[in-house]
């Protein structure tokens, strides 16, 4: 399966969103009560961000982009409804600790591995969505369309990721407005919309978890990522990771855990656990033996998952937890 290689390379150091999915961006009441220590106040959208980026040059520039022009509509990211058709643009990152080299059979493999996830995962989404009356075409195969896939170089290491916000969203952000021709592939597949998925060809050591930078209010650039770390604590990535991950581009909030962002409350998280709900958002493991699958995915899309991703226009777990709306 060759890729077309693109090279950019970028010298900021990575840091990333956690895989629940938190906005840079923060909503806090006009008071300040609930203000965080190194944020600043934006008067235009009520928000509070990373004031560590104001004074820098690439604060200023990345947030003079003007996404109007995309050839999508931007207003909720690149990813907005399952629905119709939707390209899944592959990106093989290369950074400082780890890379691809697709003479080596380890990493052929996993290019299969990779191959083969995306393919579970995509049907698995396109007949979830069926039970909700949409008719979706997650237009992934590299194979079949070269213009897919890419391998991107970056001067970066991987490793530096942690919890904060920081240049890895910017640097990848631009870096596909100057070297994927999103125009391009949504011309050639007739899809409206896009997901962008990141693989890093991490170590078994590796226990950075797979996460997605999805839209928040405000962002410099449309395109949701989904970074893939495919290998984590010992395990490969599972199809049922690749699609938790590309569903928070279109709404999904993780419900493993508590959130303040999402809304989620530990309450809720607890009562998920004990109930042994079977939501992807949830669990991605087989939910008879906690193990991952890797032929087939057995986890459901359930009211408050199908509600935040546009399914539905309202939610009995929501209505009833007193959860935040969703942003369709």
């Amino acid at each position: 399966m060759k890729k077309k290689i693109l090279t950019a390379v970028l010298t900021a150091a990575l840091a990333l969103s956690l895989c629940a999915c938190a906005d840079e961006y923060y909503e806090y009441d006009e008071s300040g009560e609930n203000y965080s220590e190194g944020y600043s106040y934006d008067e235009n959208d009520g928000s509070y961000y990373d004031s560590s980026y104001d004074q820098s040059d690439d604060y200023q520039s990345y947030y003079s982009q003007d996404t109007t022009d995309y050839p999508f509509d931007t207003s909720i990211g690149s990813a907005k409804e399952l629905d119709g058709k939707i390209a899944i643009i592959s990106i093989f990152v290369n950074d400082n600790t780890t890379s691809w080299d697709f003479e080596n059979s380890a990493d052929q493999e996993m290019e299969g591995l990779i191959y083969n996830d995306l393919k579970i995962a995509t049907e698995y989404l396109e007949n979830a969505v069926k039970d909700y009356g949409r008719d979706m075409d997650m237009i992934y195969d590299w194979a079949e369309i070269p213009e897919l896939a890419y391998t991107l170089d970056v001067n970066a290491d991987y490793q530096t990721i942690d919890d904060s916000y920081g240049d890895l969203d910017y640097s990848f952000w631009d870096a596909i407005s100057k070297n994927v021709p999103t125009e391009d592939i949504l011309n050639k597949t007739g899809a409206t919309q896009a997901v962008y998925m990141l693989y890093f060809n991490t170590p078994a050591s590796n226990t950075k978890t797979s996460c997605t930078r999805n839209h928040y209010e405000g962002m410099p650039y449309p395109y949701e990522m989904c970074y893939m770390f495919m290998n984590c604590s010992g395990d490969k990535e599972p199809p049922a990771c690749f699609a938790h991950e590309i569903l928070h581009t279109f709404g999904a909030v993780d419900l493993y855990m508590a959130s303040e962002f999402d809304g989620i409350t530990q309450e809720y998280v607890d009562y998920a656990e004990s109930s042994k709900l079977n939501d992807i958002m949830r669990i991605c493991e087989d939910p008879k033996n906690g193990a991952y699958l890797y032929d087939t995915i057995k986890n459901e899309i359930t009211d408050i998952t199908a509600y935040y991703t546009g399914l539905t226009d309202s939610s009995e777990t929501v209505d009833e937890w007193g959860f935040p709306r969703s942003q369709h």
